[in-house]
């Protein structure tokens, strides 16, 4: 084997070091890892996160018609109608339970109505949670608080306290069509009333 020259071995040593340089610089670019930039994360986990709305933990009704109390009452969020109906006292001997659904689902500011049974018997259909002038819900003129009254159609507040007076004074009503005896309540306006009402 020829012998190298000094200046072969020179050239040689100096490319095994260019080499194990190079070898050294590119373990350690793989080594070492460049830090990521936190924003772009903080931002996705941002957009992802659920936003919970805010749910009340109570409601307001108003429990009105064939109750023992009526009133306005509060109650745990997610209540239904029977519980309104607990808290009014529970429901009159003349009330028509069978046309309500006592398991209803109340919401905040609704009022629920409890209708009477009619003078025939029949089943009154009314949806729980509607006010009376949107349902056929019948009103009682002799139970019937001033604020139930004033929601017939054509009795404003100051009828429905002719009525209340008129109760006080002479007892309850012995017929619907004692209404008439009422001041301000004439024939055209009780025979509007008449299949809204009952004693």
């Amino acid at each position: 084997m020829e012998k190298l020259s000094k200046h072969q071995i020179v050239v040689l040593i100096i490319a095994v070091l260019a080499l194990g340089m190079g070898a050294g610089l590119f373990v350690g670019s793989r080594l070492v890892k460049p830090t990521p930039d936190p924003l772009p994360q903080i931002i996705d986990d941002l957009s992802s996160a659920e936003i919970t709305p805010t749910v009340p933990v109570s409601i307001r009704v108003y429990v009105t018609g064939a109750v023992l109390h009526p009133d306005v009452y509060t109650l745990p969020a997610g209540s239904i109608l029977r519980d309104a109906l607990a808290a009014a006292g529970g429901a009159a001997n003349d009330a028509d339970l069978i046309a309500v659904n006592l398991a209803a689902r109340l919401e905040d500011g609704e009022q629920v109505t409890v209708p009477v049974k009619s003078p025939d018997g029949s089943a009154t259909v009314v949806s729980p949670t509607s006010p009376p002038s949107n349902t056929h819900a019948r009103i009682s003129i002799n139970r019937g608080t001033l604020a139930d009254l004033d929601t017939l159609p054509g009795i404003g507040p100051a009828k429905a306290q002719a009525i209340l007076d008129y109760r006080a004074q002479h007892g309850p009503f012995k017929r619907l069509e004692d209404l008439q005896n009422v001041t301000g309540i004439g024939t055209k306006t009780y025979e509007d009333l008449k299949s809204l009402i009952t004693l």
